[in-house]
């Protein structure tokens, strides 16, 4: 600020704080709105020296009291400043010498609100790593600031100029872009916003982001202006997560997992791309509310899946658990669903993110897994069953036949060695008898080349009723069937034609001699399974006393001279191995009924 000499009745008048000193900084004369200024009410008479006014004299001032020469140079200062109100200020100090008398004129500004401005500005500055920077194209000039300074790395002393600002630009295409932006600037008043890579002076790469401004004076560039913002680890971090982003979606993508969220507050779910491949829904026909979700739901699952979802929003517990949807082809598929739920600051459920896994090959593999344990598990138990009794058999057998060739060797008489041969013919028949039904029993086992395929239930009960028309003949039993012509059964043909023989077979041998003997055999087709039974009237078995015995090896429940309690034992085997179930209802002199189930694959042609 300008000072010119003012006479004294002027200076009070005047409509902002200026004071008139001697060189011991006494007060000669001032303004009006100067007391007012420092927070003090105007003197009645005479004046206070200005230290008393403004509390404590900076210390340009102070040497000026001290000195015994006349400053004669204008003096410019900032000054901070405790008010009587214990307010922290910065004032703007002008001191003016006179040029007609030893005093000084003194002119003070409030700058304190210009001063936090731009305090924060240099800390916004320093903080966010933004510096400004200035062209004077009239002069071929350039200004930075301290912080753009800080950005290439220069000392603070370096003096640019406009070739050598490009030139820290990497060399290139980062370069080739600074010029011609600049240039457009420049040529056309085209302001610019770009992200380069400089190299500093120390010869560290760096992204920074680069604004810039043409101030145009009669159609020609006079300035350029603008900021520069140090964005490297910014930039360096987002390439990072974009190939990390880039891995995951390659990842997501050919995991076959689908990612969904859902905002819980508004009730929209959001899909991506292979949620509606997973659920096979076209995006535009899905409504983006969980209800549309529930829709896909296998109705068995969708109680307890809307209870888990729920139950992870009330926060009891994480959303983890298995469902199975129902596809728009009707396939029934096995999804893992897993999420975290978002809160806010007083535990308000807001939002739902998570995944939804295809795991229907894991499920199917690993029932496949569960069935032939469990098929595993009852063939062990039945074959060391069957093995015990086997041996114990075969060890009977062959220890008579021993015996009884010891004792035909022996020098005794002609009757008593014909009745000895009689004996060891009836020891070999039951040890070959014996030997047969094992190897039919490993048969079974082991023989994996047998293929299972579509059989039909009516063909094959023609087949068997006819390798025993004699009996039947003789017999004369009523058999009823109720089997629809078409029906098949998916298993091992010789196995079916084995059990239908002999269940056929037990119907006629323990008929109940006092009444007519009724045989019916049912078929049936489910969703799953197709399930056949076989009733009769005859003789019936005490499932109390013999149930657990049942399908077990020489097992007879009846006393018959041919029974040989071999031929369930080998049914149930032959029904293990094709994953199907025999089972029977039976009560003593009521009859029974066995009954075949056999499952029905899913990807098997009839």
């Amino acid at each position: 600020m300008k000072i010119t000499e003012q006479p004294l009745s002027t200076i009070q008048n005047l409509p902002f704080p200026i004071v008139m000193v001697d060189q011991h900084m006494n007060i000669q004369a001032c303004s009006h709105s100067f007391y007012k200024f420092f927070g003090m009410e105007r003197p009645k008479e005479g004046f206070l020296d200005l230290e008393t006014v403004i509390r404590e004299l900076p210390p340009s001032l102070l040497k000026i009291k001290k000195s015994k020469r006349f400053q004669k140079t204008q003096i410019n200062e900032f000054i901070t400043h405790i008010t009587r109100k214990n307010e922290l200020k910065w004032y703007k100090m002008v001191l003016h010498p006179s040029s007609e008398s030893a005093h000084y004129y003194i002119y003070f500004d409030d700058v304190t609100k210009k001063k936090i401005a731009l305090d924060l500005s240099l800390q916004a500055e320093k903080t966010a790593r933004i510096g400004s920077w200035e062209v004077d194209l009239v002069n071929n000039k350039i200004f930075w600031s301290e912080m753009t300074k800080e950005i290439h790395e220069v000392p603070s002393d370096f003096v640019p100029d406009l070739e050598t600002g490009i030139n820290f630009y990497k060399e290139g295409e980062h370069r080739d872009k600074i010029i011609e932006v600049v240039s457009e600037a420049i040529e056309n008043g085209t302001p610019y916003d770009v992200e380069l890579i400089i190299v500093t002076a120390k010869g560290n790469e760096k992204w920074v982001r680069a604004i810039g401004k043409a101030e145009m004076i009669n159609g020609k560039a006079a300035r350029l202006f603008g900021v520069f913002k140090d964005i490297d680890i910014s930039k360096r971090s987002n390439d990072k997560i974009k190939v990390l982003t880039d891995r995951m979606r390659v990842a997501v993508e050919s995991s076959n997992i689908g990612i969904w969220d859902y905002d819980i507050v508004n009730n929209i779910l959001v899909w991506d791309d292979n949620m509606y491949d997973l659920y096979q829904i076209d995006r535009n026909e899905f409504s983006g509310e969980v209800a549309a979700w529930e829709q896909t739901i296998h109705p068995d699952d969708k109680e307890k899946s809307l209870k888990e979802v729920e139950l992870a929003i009330a926060g009891k517990k994480d959303f983890n658990t298995e469902f199975r949807i129902i596809t728009a082809d009707g396939a029934i598929r096995h999804i893992h669903g897993q999420g975290k739920v978002f809160r806010d600051e007083n535990g308000t459920a807001l939002r739902m993110i998570g995944a939804n896994t295809d795991v229907s090959r894991i499920k199917k593999a690993d029932n496949r897994l569960r069935q032939l344990l469990n098929t595993t598990e009852k063939q062990n138990k039945s074959l060391l069953n069957f093995a015990h009794i086997v041996s114990h058999n075969l060890r009977s057998n062959s220890s008579n036949l021993s015996m009884l060739t010891g004792m035909l060797l022996d020098d005794i008489a002609p009757a008593k060695q014909q009745r000895f041969l009689e004996m060891i013919r009836i020891s070999s028949e039951r040890l070959d008898e014996t030997v047969v039904q094992l190897n039919e029993v490993i048969k079974i086992q082991t023989d994996h080349n047998q293929k299972s395929q579509w059989v039909s239930i009516k063909t094959t009960l023609d087949s068997v009723l006819q390798s025993i028309n004699a009996h039947i003949d003789e017999i004369q039993p009523s058999i009823e069937l109720a089997v629809p012509k078409d029906l098949k059964i998916y298993g091992i043909s010789a196995y079916i034609s084995s059990i239908f023989l002999n269940l056929l077979t037990n119907s006629l041998k323990y008929r109940n001699p006092k009444k007519k003997l009724i045989i019916k055999i049912k078929a049936k087709a489910e969703i799953h399974q197709t399930i056949i039974s076989f009733q009769d009237n005859g003789k019936g078995i005490n499932l109390e006393k013999h149930g657990s015995n049942l399908f077990g090896m020489y097992k007879t429940f009846h006393g018959n001279k041919d029974a040989k309690g071999v031929g369930l034992f080998i049914s149930k085997n032959q029904m293990d191995a094709m994953n199907a179930e025999i089972s029977a209802q039976s009560e003593e002199g009521q009859g029974a009924i066995f009954t075949l189930t056999f499952p029905n694959p899913k990807n098997s042609k009839q």
